[in-house]
């Protein structure tokens, strides 16, 4: 097995040492990463720079650090959600925790739901939402100045801080690295009201669903 030895060359010996090292990172970052890919690694990883996920490794620090971590595809991010999901939701009569549904760019999918998220491209969103008309109180809420609206408790206590913030947080550990989520209310055009409050008056609006939006990040590999 051949030693490789990086050195100083004589066109690098008008160059501060910490720009040779940042050159010298980067040329043994490509390497190993064609190295590694020859071998079956995954040949477009998420680039993890001086330990922020996606950023381009030419904009690595001097004496900095270049990672590859393998991308997490869609389908196991959506099927762990889904699973995660299912075991956080409170059970009544099961309506609950059988009702979250897989959305691409608002509409349902329908039928093979692996098939249609292996194809999900940078630019669709994807989406997990529970429809049940109670699902929004089953999260709670946080008080929001702005809107007038005060703080309210999660509905089941079973399930106390909620369920869709709760398995948020753990996709962002677990998953953080190669895709990015989101929590937000959505509104579903399914023509379900409700009164609430806005400033001092009560009005009636649309109803919105707790969802989980789960995109695809730029790797952060140099076009």
């Amino acid at each position: 097995m051949p030693v490789i030895v990086e050195g100083i060359s004589s066109e690098q010996l008008g160059r501060s040492t910490a720009e040779w090292v940042r050159a010298a990172t980067i040329d043994v970052a490509k390497r190993a990463l064609r190295e590694e890919v020859a071998r079956g690694f995954d040949n477009e990883p998420v680039v993890i720079t001086d330990g922020m996920p996606r950023r381009d490794y030419l904009q690595v620090k001097p004496f900095g650090r270049i990672e590859f971590a393998a991308r997490t595809s869609m389908v196991e991010a959506v099927r762990w959600a889904l699973t995660e999901l299912q075991k956080k939701s409170p059970v009544l009569t099961g309506r609950y925790a059988s009702s979250h549904t897989v959305m691409i760019n608002g509409a349902e999918v329908e039928g093979n739901i692996w098939g249609a998220l292996r194809n999900a491209r940078p630019t669709d969103r994807v989406q997990i939402v529970n429809p049940q008309p109670y699902a929004r109180k089953i999260e709670g809420a946080t008080a929001n100045r702005r809107t007038g609206r005060g703080k309210r408790a999660a509905l089941s206590r079973q399930a106390r801080s909620g369920v869709y913030r709760v398995v948020l947080r753990a996709l962002v550990n677990r998953f953080g690295k190669a895709l990015f989520f989101d929590f937000k209310y959505v509104n579903l055009n399914i023509g379900i009201k409700v009164w609430g409050k806005r400033g001092a008056r009560r009005v009636q609006r649309d109803q919105v669903y707790p969802a989980l939006q789960f995109f695809i990040k730029p790797t952060g590999l140099p076009n």
